[in-house]
């Protein structure tokens, strides 16, 4: 089964299967090719499903886990869901949805060839003051300023 994010209807690229996505991919995808494409799939063997909470809870947890949760979307983390949900494999192109999805065993495919190489961990560390914590924030805990980045873990 091939979980499809919105990469696979902006390239129409994506490998021959059982395809599947999340009913809120359509909000997403904003061109005409592309919303012409996901309807013509729809039509034919496009299917549309809701991950469950539990699914859901677990990937919100190794989002977390890894740092990516502030980068990713509802949308993304409901992606990785339902792949996690059916053994899939997630088409994407985005980096931080191969993140989770390395850290929990999903298999992914990218759409343009490029997939990341290596797990990692990030972290949030303030410009001012270098304070650094797991969880981004809007501003430092320690002097206050909103000069938050995300930064690879070692």
């Amino acid at each position: 089964m091939l979980v499809l994010d919105t990469c696979a209807f902006f390239t129409q690229n994506h490998p021959d299967g059982s395809l599947v996505t999340i009913p809120e991919i359509e909000e997403e995808i904003v061109n005409k090719q592309s919303k012409q494409y996901f309807d013509n799939l729809l039509s034919i063997n496009l299917k549309l499903i809701d991950p469950k909470a539990e699914s859901c809870e677990i990937v919100n947890a190794e989002a977390r886990k890894t740092g990516d949760y502030d980068v990713l979307s509802d949308v993304d983390l409901k992606i990785i869901a339902l792949a996690y949900e059916y053994n899939g494999t997630i088409i994407t192109d985005d980096f931080a949805i191969q993140n989770v999805a390395l850290s929990l065993n999903i298999d992914f495919s990218s759409c343009s060839g490029k997939n990341i190489m290596e797990k990692r961990k990030w972290k949030y560390k303030c410009s001012a003051c270098k304070h650094s914590t797991n969880e981004k924030l809007e501003k430092c805990s320690v002097c206050g300023s909103e000069e938050i980045f995300r930064i690879k873990a070692k």
